[in-house]
């Protein structure tokens, strides 16, 4: 009576060049059915790794044995590891067959089961194809981390890269030229104002084709590869490390840590929720409560014969409530103590950039010595390299100043980013608020709502206290403070008090020089 068999050949992507190819597998196959007059009943193939039986054809074969008990007797393939790479996996899956009756068999490979002694056999046939795939998944693992100690990513490139080869055909990741470049790095320099939710950020930038889920935006923002890096993972007594990459940064350094910050809770600028602006109430979101200290905004209430009046409130539901029209009077009052003579503006802002720049000498000096600390510690990593080759020092005392000196390193590069902060030109900014200053209440009258809130924005960075019928505020824009706490307050009375409660007078301008003359 004629065996009826199943065909069954396997073939893995980096094995369609090794002579596994699935054609000449099945023709090998239907050569030996003939031979030795086998009946074929079905064939299957299988574009999948030998490590397991979860491939779609093998279950396949599996159901039509079910269905069809009886009606097979043998599962024919060509050698052992096309049936599997995995010794415990193959053994239950001899077993199962066993069940129905049906014999595992490779042509190439033939094992008499009737004989003990071919257990041995089988054994060696299929431990040395997991042997095999284990070398193979340990040279590939330890090529992978050679990579990344060198510099280059593997693996999957980061949103807003490609995965390129360079010129010596090895892989690098170079960015991607397109939308998503863009995307990501308008999503690093919004989220690092401090204005967005990490949740709202991400619904903006699907919409404009980031798609991304939310713990992949968190860890798109976390991610050291737009700063130019690569991560060593930790593996054995081996730390986890960053490295500096070959690929080209998408986002500066300065950015990166900025929103790291804003990500730790550190920095946070959170807009209100009622960003609607009317012209009545101006000074809504800049304005704190003096009971409470909460935020106060402001809505309009319709009078008993008609007409609306406008106050500010707290929004924390305590009963202050204040006049939009007064504070809003009284708040002109303000800008106006601020008006100086056009001349005198221009001395003081040019007194300022002078001292801004006197200031950027020292910067300068002080980058310049973290700069030779960096290049210090890169040359101390050198020479503690050079030492573990020559066997001067052994490899753990290696890793371990390398961990010191990277950590150090880390850090002097943030303090050199804080550092170069300090050393911006401030130019254009005193010349703009020397010219807002010339006629500051002026222009406030003239500019729409949104207008007036960028002026309060520019000159009050906190908010202020509306109390008893006059401001007070505890800071004042750094360039604004300089130059009227160095004024002579040439308007007004010298004996007033000052309209801020934090300035309690105004001051009078000293004699000049002997003879007496008018101080600018």
């Amino acid at each position: 009576m004629k065996q009826k068999a199943i065909l069954y050949t396997r073939v893995s992507t980096d094995e369609q060049n090794d002579g596994y190819s699935p054609a000449d597998q099945k023709e090998r196959l239907i050569k030996y059915c003939d031979q030795q007059g086998i009946e074929i009943v079905a064939f299957y193939h299988d574009d999948e790794s030998g490590k397991s039986f979860d491939r779609p054809e093998w279950i396949n074969i599996m159901t039509f044995i079910k269905k069809n008990k009886g009606t097979v007797d043998v599962v024919l393939f060509i050698k052992w590891d096309r049936f599997s790479r995995n010794v415990a996996e193959a053994y239950i899956a001899i077993r199962d067959l066993r069940k129905f009756g049906i014999e595992a068999q490779a042509i190439e490979q033939p094992l008499n089961f009737e004989i003990p002694e071919s257990k041995i056999m089988l054994a060696v046939y299929l431990a040395a194809p997991e042997v095999d795939n284990d070398r193979r998944a340990l040279n590939i693992f330890h090529g992978i981390r050679r990579g990344k100690k060198e510099g280059r990513w593997m693996g999957a490139c980061p949103r807003g890269y490609v995965n390129a080869r360079d010129e010596n055909k090895r892989p690098i990741i170079i960015p991607e030229g397109g939308l998503q470049e863009e995307l990501v790095k308008e999503a690093f320099s919004w989220f690092a104002t401090g204005m967005y939710p990490i949740e709202d950020l991400r619904r903006r930038m699907n919409k404009k084709g980031l798609k991304v889920t939310r713990n992949t935006f968190w860890a798109l923002l976390r991610n050291k590869a737009y700063i130019g890096m690569v991560n060593v993972p930790a593996y054995k007594d081996e730390a986890n490390v960053w490295v500096e990459g070959q690929h080209e940064r998408l986002i500066d350094e300065k950015t990166f840590y900025t929103v790291q910050e804003v990500l730790q809770g550190r920095k946070r600028n959170i807009p209100l929720k009622n960003s609607k602006v009317r012209d009545e109430l101006p000074l809504r979101g800049h304005l704190t409560c003096p009971k409470c200290g909460r935020i106060m905004t402001g809505s309009a209430s319709t009078g008993r014969h008609g007409g609306k009046f406008f106050y500010y409130h707290c929004s924390n539901g305590c009963k202050e409530r204040q006049k939009a029209e007064e504070a809003n009077r009284e708040f002109i009052n303000v800008l106006h103590s601020f008006t100086l003579k056009p001349e005198v503006l221009e001395l003081y802002g040019n007194v300022i950039k002078q001292s801004f720049k006197e200031n950027n000498k020292h910067v300068k000096l002080d980058l310049e010595v973290i700069t030779k600390d960096i290049d210090k510690q890169k040359q101390r990593l050198q020479n503690a390299r050079a030492l573990m080759l020559d066997g001067d020092i052994t490899p753990d005392d290696y890793k371990a100043m390398k961990c010191d000196i990277e950590s150090l390193l880390h850090e002097l590069k943030i303090k050199q980013l804080l550092f170069e902060d300090g050393k911006e030109n401030y130019d254009k900014d005193i010349d703009f608020i020397v010219s807002l200053l010339k006629e500051i209440d002026k222009i406030y009258k003239d500019t729409n709502a949104q207008g007036k809130q960028n002026i309060i924005g520019s000159i009050f960075p906190e908010r202020l206290i509306f109390e008893n019928n006059q401001y007070r505020t505890p800071k004042l824009n750094s360039v604004v403070s300089l130059i009227c706490n160095n004024n002579g307050r040439s308007k007004g009375s010298k004996k007033r008090k000052h309209t801020f409660l934090d300035v309690l007078s105004c001051k009078v301008g000293p004699l000049g020089i002997e003879p007496s003359t008018h101080r600018l």
